[in-house]
């Protein structure tokens, strides 16, 4: 929809599970976008898993999130 020369695209919202927590983000968004927006993205010492399925840092900006999925983040500790 445009109204003098201001366009707006319709924001498609989509449920995925965030360490157990449900979280709309936009339709199509990418796993760096979840992490950025929950403030890992900057974070070292951390693996992420989306629908068990580890994810490299590397393929963050590339792995497009799809309804429902599952993310996991865990951090590494020091200490034993």
């Amino acid at each position: 929809m445009c109204f003098q020369r201001l366009c707006f695209r319709k924001f498609i919202e989509m449920n995925i599970y965030f360490n157990s927590d449900t979280v709309a983000i936009g339709d199509n968004a990418s796993l760096h976008v979840l992490l950025v927006l929950k403030g890992f993205d900057t974070k070292t010492g951390i693996a992420v898993a989306v629908n068990n399925t580890v994810v490299g840092r590397q393929e963050w900006k590339s792995h497009t999130l799809k309804e429902n999925d599952k993310v996991l983040v865990i951090s590494a500790t020091k200490g034993g």
